[in-house]
Formats: C-alpha cells, structure tokens, sequence
C-alpha cells in the first residue's frame, strides 16, 4: 500500500515540475479581453456622444429661448457680446428691447453651478427668474425650478437675500445652500444690469 501512496506522490511531483516552467495563457487573455472591452466601451461611449450633442444643444437653446420669454416677455432679445463683469458667474446677457435685460448666470449651488437667468426691468425691478439647467438634489434643492418659490423674487427693487441671512426670501426646506446660491445669482444680475446703463 505505501508503494501505491509512493507512485501517487511521485505522480504529483512530477506534475508540478511539468507545469512550474509553464506560464498560464490564463493572465495575459485575461488582460487582453480587458483592454479590448475598454475600448469598444470608450468608443461607444464617444459615438453616442457625438450622435447627441446636436441634439442636446438644440434642447438647451430652447431652454434658453423659453427663459428669456418667462423672465422678460418681449418681441426681441439680443445678445450683448460686449457686456462688462468683473464677476465670473455671469455668463451671457440679452437686451429685451424696450424692456430690460436678461441675465444668464451659473451660481455655485449645493451639487454644482445653477444655470439660470433673472429679468431685470430698465429701473432695476427684478421681473422673474427661471432655471434652465441644475444638478440640485431632488425634492429639496431642485424644489428652486418651482414657480411659486420663484415668484417671490418678482418685484423686487433691492439686493435679494434669504431670511436667514436678515431678507426677505424664504428658503427652501433643507436647501438653504440652493436658496442663497439663486439670491447670489439674482444680485449679480441686477448688478450687470444696473453697469448697462
């Protein structure tokens, strides 16, 4: 019996010393198929992206298009290429004839920059907001997209601040980082609009 034990250990031995020498496929096909999943991911994640751009820039147009419409109604808007701000939020600014102007801005908000814009009427009155892009978090900060918590804004005359901060505005529920973000927008807004003059 032990001679059988002998055989199967010698059997064993042997085996280990025929594969020692030799490298599994295993690891470098491991690699290979990685690398190549990486790729065709990458390379469909740039085709969907070109296939949409156009598609997401048309979108966003329209946004920016039915904001102007909802902050400063008028018959005609234009881009002002030559507006001056020393403040770096501001990002465009359309003249309404005859009405005021339309500030686009982008204040820092709890999740990231609040795109948005604020109508301002030629004797600084604040004519509504509207936001046009967010990455607020749903249910509280996104709840500043809301017309009623907007139209607390209209009519205004002076620099706007939440109530926490001794103003008038009241925040939204658990999104006061939100609040104060549009309060910030909407004062750098009035305050381009007032240098237009």
């Amino acid at each position: 019996m032990s001679t059988e034990v002998e055989t199967k250990v010698d059997e064993i031995v042997d085996e280990t010393k025929n594969t020692e020498g030799k490298k599994e496929p295993g690891m470098i096909r491991l690699v290979m198929v990685l690398a190549i999943i990486c790729f065709v991911m990458a390379f469909s994640l740039g085709m969907v992206n070109k296939i949409t751009a156009p598609a997401i820039a048309a979108n966003t147009e329209l946004k920016i298009q039915n904001s102007l419409k909802q902050v400063l109604p008028a018959d005609e808007y234009e881009l002002l290429e030559d507006f001056q701000s020393d403040n770096s939020i501001v990002t465009a600014v359309y003249a309404a004839l005859d009405q005021g102007y339309v500030v686009q801005v982008a204040p820092s908000g709890f999740s990231g920059a609040i795109d948005m814009m604020a109508g301002i009427s030629f004797d600084g009155t604040i004519t509504g907001i509207a936001i046009i892009n967010h990455a607020e978090t749903s249910g509280l900060g996104a709840n500043a997209t809301k017309p009623e918590w907007q139209a607390q804004f209209i009519g205004e005359q002076d620099d706007v601040l939440v109530t926490k901060d001794g103003g008038i505005i009241e925040s939204i529920t658990g999104s006061t980082i939100t609040s104060r973000a549009v309060c910030v927008g909407v004062n750098a807004a009035r305050a381009v609009a007032a240098s237009m003059e």
